[in-house]
């Protein structure tokens, strides 16, 4: 598995793959983000409140809110172990991460074979 970091406004799902930046973030948003590691996947969780756009009453944007509820730092995003890309399948076999078009070639080498062919 490979993983790259994204420095910004988070853009991961789990809490537990962001981590506020201590300069850049308040002390509420560091606090709202160390609530939702203990609470994710519970009852209690409550999602990252993103940015946003606002519209007029005709439907055209007005302005984009950048905030979040868990501050500015760094997302440990997953990738495709093949080609970089963020990935969406994961081998069991070999404990690589792959994205769909990576997996199929991937998947294409150990056909005939019981064994991941990157083994």
């Amino acid at each position: 598995m490979s993983q790259t970091s994204v420095y910004g406004y988070p853009c991961v799902e789990n809490p537990n793959d962001f981590t506020p930046d201590k300069e850049c973030s308040s002390p509420e948003e560091i606090e709202t983000h160390r609530l939702a590691c203990l609470q994710y996947k519970t009852a209690d969780y409550k999602s990252n409140r993103g940015c946003f756009f606002e519209h007029s009453d005709d439907g055209k944007s007005v302005k984009h809110v950048t905030r979040t509820s868990w501050g500015i730092g760094i997302n440990t995003i997953i990738i495709c172990d093949g080609c970089g890309e963020l990935p969406v399948i994961h081998c069991h076999e070999c404990h690589q991460d792959f994205c769909e078009i990576c997996w199929v070639e991937h998947e294409s080498k150990g056909l005939d074979s019981e064994r991941c062919p990157n083994e």
